[in-house]
């Protein structure tokens, strides 16, 4: 049951790493995700003194972006729009980066699935759904343990140093301190994607700040009714056939 989430996991922290890479000055060669959930993401022309950026990227992102998506969760608009965000972001890196065939094949039709659900589902369970997407992001370094602390890890077979000891050649320390480091922060950013959460609609706000935010207006997009996003945006514009009548003018039967 887990196995198309894992797999999620493992597209993002990848994604991550590409990007991270794009960020530094290089590019990204491909990525790939392999049926063993493990996946590898092949770059080049990064600045060579930022590479320890790109080889941080992949547990910082993931657990960055698994904070904002929890942030949102408890919103009107954040399930859905996020699950949609995440199909096209699927859609986009099959056309551009992920080479592999079970990697093409698996994210293309994990997007699918996610965009439909996006599309169709009610609204509890498309929450239930997001929040799953969500947490499984965040907390990749830990579903990820193993790897993080062991001497190498297996990718489709072979054996590869892991990021943490990619971390320790690059900026120094030790492997161990990094995985460390990049376990607490996950958790960190898990708890605080939970507890810092943006309120529904109608719901108290858990904090001061939250509350100031929501009186004056910060989520109304996040919380607004089912409508066109020009219209939510913008407010609607008074039709001739959706003004009051004027009672001077006013007919009856």
């Amino acid at each position: 049951v887990l196995y198309p989430f894992t797999i999620f996991s493992t597209w993002i922290h990848e994604v991550c790493h590409g990007l991270a890479a794009i960020m530094v000055g290089g590019s990204i060669e491909k990525l790939e995700v392999f049926p063993d959930t493990s996946g590898l993401a092949t770059f080049s022309g990064a600045d060579s003194n930022r590479l320890a950026f790109v080889a941080s990227a992949g547990y910082q992102g993931t657990a960055v972006i698994g904070m904002l998506l929890l942030w949102i969760r408890r919103t009107k608009r954040g399930p859905r729009a996020g699950t949609m965000a995440i199909a096209l972001m699927m859609f986009i890196s099959v056309a551009l980066w992920v080479r592999n065939a079970f990697g093409i094949a698996f994210i293309l039709g994990l997007g699918a699935v996610l965009g439909i659900s996006a599309w169709y589902l009610s609204s509890w369970w498309l929450r239930n759904l997001y929040v799953l997407l969500a947490v499984t992001c965040a907390l990749n370094a830990i579903t990820s343990i193993q790897a993080l602390f062991g001497s190498t890890h297996q990718v489709n077979g072979q054996d590869v140093t892991t990021d943490a000891h990619a971390m320790a050649d690059i900026q120094g320390g030790t492997s161990t301190m990094w995985a460390l480091l990049w376990l607490f922060l996950a958790l960190g950013l898990a708890l605080m994607g939970m507890i810092f959460a943006i309120p529904g609609p109608e719901e108290p706000a858990d904090f001061t700040l939250c509350g100031m935010c929501q009186d004056i207006g910060c989520f109304y997009i996040c919380n607004a009714k089912g409508q066109r996003l020009w219209t939510t945006l913008f407010g609607k514009k008074q039709n001739v056939e959706d003004s009051p009548t004027n009672p001077e003018n006013s007919n009856v039967a």
